[in-house]
């Protein structure tokens, strides 16, 4: 026999050959788990279900945004927060390019599409 816990998004918290208080039991055989799309441990057959399909594709979509704010905050904010001297070399159309890139930017969890560094900034 298997011996384990689950949380409540079906998570398999704990797991061992030994029973331990609170723990459910099911035959060795039939204890079929998968690493999950966040990195824990589900049954295989969890995996297949739609509450499962609908939980991975949401955190899937939360991680695309994490991932666009990090990457915003290091290629837009860096050049964004730069000082007056900067700005104020900066010709009228570069700034107005600078304007519409930096709002492409803030609207990347909408749009989900990175913007295209105007071609005269510097990385």
């Amino acid at each position: 026999m298997i011996y384990y816990i689950m949380n409540e998004n079906n998570e398999i918290i704990r797991d061992d050959f030994i029973y331990f208080e609170g723990a459910l039991s099911m035959p060795e055989q039939n204890y079929k788990i998968v690493n999950g799309y966040n990195g824990a441990v589900f049954f295989e057959e969890y995996t297949h279900t739609e509450e499962y399909k609908q939980k991975e594709e949401q955190w899937l979509h939360n991680q695309e945004l994490k991932d666009l704010r990090r990457q915003r905050e290091i290629e837009c904010f860096s050049v964004i927060n730069r000082g007056y001297l900067w700005y104020y070399q900066l010709s009228e159309s570069q700034l107005s390019e600078l304007s519409a890139w930096y709002n492409a930017w803030l609207n990347v969890t909408e749009t989900l599409e990175i913007p295209k560094k105007p071609s005269w900034l510097k990385s």
